[in-house]
């Protein structure tokens, strides 16, 4: 992604997309403020999985690879994630306990998004509005496998994925597009897209971007363990030599978009524009689940492309980040093919992972959320667990850098972008 923020002194074309507000509820992070003190006072907010949400004795085993067992239970949690105040939002009690907790998750951060835009969801145009969202995981469908009598007349409702996307609709009467994407861990990116492109089309003014993540299951964790993705450290090590894995999390995010014009003509803030989104697909590589470093180099360029802007306005790189030993190398090359070999300094580049782990369906908002507020505070904030970069990783052929300590963001420079924030992530969206 890469954003810029707006300035009184340039011109904005009205068929941009605007961002007019944003909220998030990350593991140790219930609000916007909590979210920046963790990011700028560089905490990892990585905890031991709650015995209330599956048992340590029956599932965890420090041998890799046993059957049935995850050798780790570390994981970014959210405090209160079944919280819920059923009656500010017209919602039985009943319904509420059949409901998957990430809609009630993705109903208070919209909420709260729609307040932060200063917007009153009653007053505005319900056909013109769209709802997109991210979101994989249907953990709590299987809850009640072990007891199907506890399935009451809203199960079906409620834990249907389609749902997370038209209960907002339903919850607002907001009657533009609703739906779910689920492309793993870019689907709050591809929704992104979708949303931004159904803007940019004249098929709506305003759109409701969100991703969410609860971790429900046990399962997940084993299937993981099995196939040796998370990390026995318990921390998401970007870039870093030694990185062995990521860290599963949960929460949620929500952005407003916004047509520019409708906007300003509206009076609200424009807290940033998105100039450009891209998405594609690795296509076939060695493993389904392998990066090509080729693809995301395609899709950066792509967004380049559209967007128009200069590499040397970049301010830094918000990626994806996993630390991973096959991934971090592959979306560094990408980074570095497309904008580190076309400027003349470093460029920073770090990820929130190693702060709040890794939201699979939500990561991309997250990190689009560290953008807009870095960009807010004129900070980058600093990416932990990175004591030595990657020695596989040739950060000064790239023409990289790790920001291993928080910095003040670069004065403005190059054409077209007075701040950027770029993410190789799956579905780069560049912003002013």
């Amino acid at each position: 992604m890469i954003s810029r923020q707006t300035s009184g002194s340039e011109i904005l074309t009205d068929s941009e997309t605007c961002v007019t507000g944003y909220s998030a509820i990350l593991p140790g992070a219930d609000g916007l403020d909590a979210v920046w003190q963790v990011l700028s006072e560089g905490r990892c907010t990585i905890s031991d999985m709650p015995e209330d949400r599956w048992s340590a004795a029956r599932w965890l085993s420090p041998e890799p690879g046993l059957a049935g067992h995850s050798y780790t239970r570390r994981a970014g949690i959210v405090a209160g994630a079944f919280d819920f105040d059923a009656g500010c939002f017209g919602i039985t009690p009943r319904e509420a306990e059949q409901m998957d907790p990430q809609q009630r998750l993705l109903i208070e951060v919209t909420a709260r998004a729609f307040d932060h835009a200063g917007i009153d969801p009653a007053a505005v145009e319900p056909d013109r509005v769209g709802v997109f969202i991210g979101a994989a995981s249907l953990d709590h469908s299987t809850t009640m496998l072990q007891d199907p009598q506890m399935a009451g007349p809203q199960y079906m409702l409620g834990n249907t994925g389609s749902i997370m996307a038209n209960r907002i609709s339903h919850q607002w009467n907001l009657q533009g597009p609703s739906y779910i994407v689920d492309t793993a861990c870019s689907s709050g990116l591809f929704a992104l897209d979708h949303a931004r492109r159904a803007i940019g089309s004249g098929q709506i003014d305003m759109a409701i971007v969100g991703a969410v993540n609860l971790l429900m299951s046990p399962m997940p964790f084993v299937g993981f363990s099995q196939a040796g993705m998370l990390s026995p450290q318990g921390l998401c090590r970007a870039f870093a030599k030694g990185a062995d894995g990521y860290v599963r999390s949960e929460g949620a995010v929500a952005f407003v978009l916004e047509r520019l014009d409708s906007a300003q003509a509206a009076g609200r803030r424009v807290r940033s524009v998105l100039v450009a989104t891209s998405v594609n697909s690795a296509g076939r590589t060695p493993g389904i689940a392998l990066p090509s470093a080729d693809r995301q180099a395609a899709l950066i360029e792509a967004a380049l492309t559209e967007g128009g802007y200069d590499p040397e306005a970049l301010a830094f790189v918000e990626a994806h980040g996993t630390g991973t030993a096959v991934g971090d190398p592959r979306e560094a090359d990408a980074i570095g093919r497309v904008y580190g070999r076309r400027r003349a300094l470093p460029l920073p580049i770090g990820s929130a992972k190693s702060n709040f782990g890794h939201l699979e369906p939500a990561s991309g908002l997250v990190g689009l959320l560290k953008a807009q507020l870095a960009l807010e505070r004129q900070t980058i904030p600093a990416t932990l667990h990175c004591d030595e970069p990657n020695p596989d990783i040739d950060f000064a052929g790239l023409n990289l850098d790790v920001a291993r300590s928080a910095r003040a963001l670069p004065p403005p420079t190059g054409r077209g972008l007075r701040r950027s924030t770029p993410s190789a992530s799956a579905a780069p969206m560049p912003m002013r």
